[in-house]
């Protein structure tokens, strides 16, 4: 039995030696860093988290101009791409201006031009509601001229005849001949004679290309 009391009294004045140990240690570590604690004024503490607080907000006022400045130059960026695909674009598109003539007098002949839908212009239907280009001119009497105009020609080939409509008393070969404008220059057509009255002759074949460039064959 007193083997167990002398064990205990062992053990309790072990814990309280550990207690006591850390408590000494609290006390001391506390003496050492009050100075430091103690070395501003709560006045001194506040103004230096106010200056704290200040400097955070203009960090972040820079980082929201920052930001605004980044996204108007993304704006810009994008307005330049804009343009810059517009123009592209706009140069892809070539214009075309069909011109014949003929010198026989009292002769009429006619332009007839069909564009890659299949739709065809002539004197009977020189707009077309749902496709651009229109036949300008048109002669009724030689000598004579008639012009067939588009602004803006989509992708295709372009088909160019020439009927010689009327003789009208004139029993003379006529000889059409005639030149297509378009956005990189110009190219004449193939002389084309007609001897026969409601004779329609292919006197050209016109490919438009995506990027706007024109091959006459």
């Amino acid at each position: 039995m007193r083997r167990r009391n002398r064990e205990i009294s062992i053990f309790s004045m072990s814990a309280l030696d550990l207690f006591a140990s850390a408590l000494g240690a609290f006390v001391l570590l506390t003496l050492i860093l009050l100075p430091y604690y103690l070395k501003e004024s709560p006045p001194e503490l506040s103004a230096k988290v106010a200056q704290l607080r200040e400097q955070l907000t203009r960090q972040q006022q820079l980082l929201e101009q920052q930001q605004q400045a980044r996204s108007e130059a993304e704006g810009r960026a994008r307005q330049l791409q804009q343009q810059v695909e517009s123009a592209r674009q706009q140069l892809a598109k070539t214009f075309l201006v069909i011109y014949i003539r003929w010198s026989t007098v009292n002769h009429d002949v006619d332009l007839h031009v069909v564009n890659p839908a299949g739709i065809e212009f002539n004197f009977r239907q020189k707009t077309h509601p749902n496709h651009p280009g229109e036949l300008t001119e048109d002669s009724l009497v030689g000598p004579g001229n008639e012009v067939w105009e588009l602004h803006e020609a989509t992708p295709g080939v372009y088909r160019v005849y020439a009927n010689l409509y009327a003789r009208r008393g004139n029993p003379a070969v006529a000889e059409v001949k005639g030149r297509v404008f378009y956005r990189d220059g110009s190219s004449r057509l193939k002389p084309l004679r007609l001897a026969v009255e409601q004779q329609k002759g292919l006197m050209v074949s016109i490919t438009v290309n995506a990027d706007g460039s024109v091959q006459v064959d």
